[in-house]
């Protein structure tokens, strides 16, 4: 009975399990689906910083190697100032290289500028003309413009860090290098004149930055920070001022007829103004979009943990109420199969119970090598004790009865039935035929031993039992009719004989005692 039982628990467990499961996978689908979303937006923004900052060290190397080209248009330069901005490019140079170590998608380009900064490092920037720093400075910035483009930083979903970044990574860097040639070209004019192709060069320039200025302007729309828009409005206020006064500048000088000397010291202040402007500019820039990106990398970081921790929880929590539930409805389940196995007046296994797991009994003893034996039992003489003294006396007899076949049961797999009426039944495991005839009648002398009066019973004084006893051999365990009707000869025997007596059936023959 007991592994009948647990078979049923673990039915039941099962099911319970079942149930589970299903919504905790769809709790673990859900949350790892929302985990890899937020996670993709974690890599992404991870990749930007990580460019960003190798664009930022690239673009200080540039501002740089852009002074250094300013020094060396001068006629008589001065040289402590260029041996300091030696130092900075070669720091940048070698800060540069180990800050390459955390690019990691684009192994090729990695490789490439590291070489090119390796080959920079080890070329001697001394008498270096005007044309060799452009072409440095163009190779760093087209490597610069690389990085954007394979770590995502214009892609950046946010339209506010799209436009820093695009104020940070192109307009204002390109915005600096044409100042900076502006700049670069009237320090180097010979004898402070300008010739056609510098003129060229200038109208140029100037249509650049005013391209520039103007995308700059509608970045300004986009922007979020009052004081941000505040700063670009000033820059982009003394960077056309300067613009104008240059055009100015220029224009006077080439009018005149006797080619006077183009004011360079004018231009030079103004064009550092307006570099300090730009740089200003620039530095802001780099700081909020550097600050955008850490905090949205740190908000996308925290929801994630959220997802993982809400995902648990949500597990945890529907294993608990299962849990709960389950061992609700095993209580009642148990409650409701032990109304529908038992008896209600004697407590004992029903019929409806016997016939269930009679056979599963039997396969269950002789698969552990173990004999089973039933006994089947009925009160002598109960009609005549019920008309005698009564239904409630019969009842408090069958209770009677039911008690000590319960307490005579040993282990955990005997079973005690009422089969109906006053016919009781007990299956059990025992050695051996005399030790089953000493089991069953000590069970009938102490039902005698309560000496409950019973005057019309012939064969004693006192309620008794009669009993039918059949040893269940393996060959027979198949035939479960046939072991009833076995049992049921043996205790017709018994009453034959007079009753008050137990027989155990006798396979070869006939019934026996």
């Amino acid at each position: 009975m007991k592994n009948l039982n647990k078979e049923k628990k673990r039915r039941t467990l099962y099911f319970f399990i079942f149930i589970t499961l299903v919504p905790v996978l769809g709790i673990l689908i859900i949350s790892s689906y929302a985990f890899l979303h937020v996670q993709d937006d974690v890599d992404f923004v991870s990749y930007e910083i990580r460019g960003l900052k190798v664009i930022s060290r690239i673009e200080k190397t540039v501002f740089d190697i852009q002074a250094l080209r300013d020094l060396s248009c001068i006629k008589d330069p001065n040289e402590k100032s260029i041996e300091t901005l030696k130092e900075n490019i070669s720091k940048d140079l070698t800060s540069l290289e180990n800050i390459l170590l955390i690019l990691q998608k684009d192994i090729s380009l990695k490789s490439e500028l590291l070489q090119y900064v390796k080959k920079t490092k080890n070329t001697p920037l001394t008498d270096k003309g005007d044309e060799y720093f452009t072409h440095m400075i163009n190779d760093f910035m087209l490597f610069s413009n690389n990085i954007a483009f394979r770590y995502k930083l214009i892609l950046d979903p946010y339209l506010s860090s799209y436009v820093l970044m695009d104020n940070v990574v192109y307009l204002l860097p390109e915005l600096m290098e044409y100042n900076r040639q502006i700049k670069a070209i009237t320090l180097g004019m010979h004898c402070k004149t300008l010739t056609p192709e510098q003129k060229e060069q200038l109208s140029t320039l100037q249509i650049k930055i005013k391209d520039r200025l103007n995308k700059l302007d509608y970045n300004k729309l986009f922007m979020q920070k009052k004081e941000d828009i505040a700063l670009l409005e000033r820059v982009r206020k003394n960077i056309m001022q300067t613009q104008n006064k240059v055009a100015a500048l220029v224009s006077a000088t080439l009018s005149k007829e006797d080619k006077t000397a183009l004011e360079t010291d004018n231009i030079f202040t103004l064009m550092t103004n307006d570099l300090d402007s730009i740089r200003t500019l620039y530095d802001s820039n780099l700081q909020l979009l550097h600050s955008n990106l850490e905090k949205k990398l740190k908000k996308n970081r925290k929801l994630s943990v959220i997802i993982l921790c809400v995902g648990l929880l949500s597990i945890l929590f529907i294993i608990y109420i299962n849990r709960v539930f389950y061992n609700k409805n095993r209580e009642y389940i148990d409650i409701i199969e032990e109304l529908t196995i038992t008896d209600a007046l004697t407590s004992l296994y029903n019929r409806r119970h016997f016939d269930d797991i009679f056979n599963n009994f039997l396969k269950i003893q002789l698969r552990a090598k173990q004999t089973p034996v039933f006994i089947i039992l009925d009160i002598d003489y109960f009609k005549q004790y019920n008309d005698t003294y009564g239904h409630q006396a019969g009842d408090m007899a069958i209770k009677t009865v039911a008690r000590h076949l319960k307490r005579s049961l040993k282990r955990a797999g005997d079973m005690a039935f009422r089969l109906g009426g006053e016919e009781f039944g007990i299956l059990y495991t025992e050695e051996n035929r005399s030790k089953a005839f000493s089991f069953a009648d000590t069970i009938r002398k102490k039902i005698e031993s309560e000496k409950i009066e019973h005057s019309k019973n012939n064969a004693s004084r006192y309620l008794t039992v009669s009993m039918g006893i059949i040893i269940i051999e393996e060959e027979f365990a198949d035939n479960i009719r046939n072991i009833y009707r076995c049992a049921d000869e043996a205790l017709y025997k018994a009453k034959a004989d007079g009753r008050n007596r137990a027989v155990i059936y006798n396979t070869l023959s006939s019934p026996a005692v």
